[in-house]
């Protein structure tokens, strides 16, 4: 096993195996992240951030406020504050620093993502934003024998495949892709995932959404009517206090 420490200017893509011990720290004016493999050993979250798990194969056990929550092969959850995870298999954390989130569980993930993407690829949001701006976590989904065209995101992204293989080219050369493989890219780094003969499924967390609800756009408020009139353009009627 080896440990691995990035320096906090990512400046190039990097994967590695999930088991593989690793621990890599992200800081940027979005988001401090931290990037943590399951090696076997019993893991203690701390309390200051809320921490996303996916699950690529395997049986978990995580403890939170002397509760147990079980995530199984292809499932995945957001647990905010000092959990625990123990059990067998290969698993990615990545913990958002100084964020409290909803406890949110799912899984198993969907062959097929339902949103279209691009050439060919298409997503699902697993966890949602519980406002917009907030992280969320995503899946990809890649048919087979697809090479997107080359592209960047403003933000960090990191995640895993969960099944199928494949390769990402980089203005750096490629990088081999395959089921229990995971990637941290910085922010800006062009990148292109493609497969191969077979379809390729990655989950990917975004430190940071531009969709999503906000206290003066969201489901509950837009559909309360009063005498005909929804909720969200009688202002005077919105809640002034903070929400969590």
């Amino acid at each position: 096993m080896t440990i691995c420490t990035v320096p906090v200017a990512l400046s190039n893509m990097k994967i590695f195996p999930l088991n593989d011990a690793i621990m890599l720290d992200f800081i940027d004016e979005i988001q401090a992240t931290c990037i943590t493999t399951f090696t076997g050993k019993p893991i203690a979250f701390s309390s200051d951030a809320t921490h996303y798990i996916v699950v690529q194969k395997g049986e978990f056990v995580i403890t939170l406020d002397n509760n147990n929550y079980t995530l199984r092969t292809e499932s995945f959850g957001a647990f905010p504050g000092p959990a625990r995870l123990q059990g067998k298999g290969n698993a990615l954390i990545v913990s958002a620093a100084k964020y409290r989130g909803p406890l949110l569980l799912g899984g198993p993930i969907e062959k097929q993502g339902r949103l279209r993407y691009i050439d060919g690829c298409s997503s699902s949001l697993l966890l949602p934003p519980a406002v917009k701006g907030e992280p969320c976590l995503n899946f990809l989904h890649l048919p087979p024998q697809i090479s997107q065209t080359m592209h960047t995101h403003p933000t960090l992204r990191t995640g895993l495949i969960l099944s199928g293989n494949g390769k990402c080219e980089t203005l750096e050369g490629r990088q081999e892709f395959s089921a229990g493989t995971a990637f941290v890219i910085p922010p800006g780094v062009a990148h292109s995932f493609q497969s191969q003969q077979e379809e390729m499924r990655i989950v990917i967390y975004h430190p940071d959404s531009d969709s999503g609800p906000t206290h003066e756009n969201h489901t509950m408020l837009n559909r309360t009517f009063i005498d005909g009139v929804s909720a969200q353009s009688i202002t005077a009627l919105h809640t002034q206090m903070e929400a969590q």
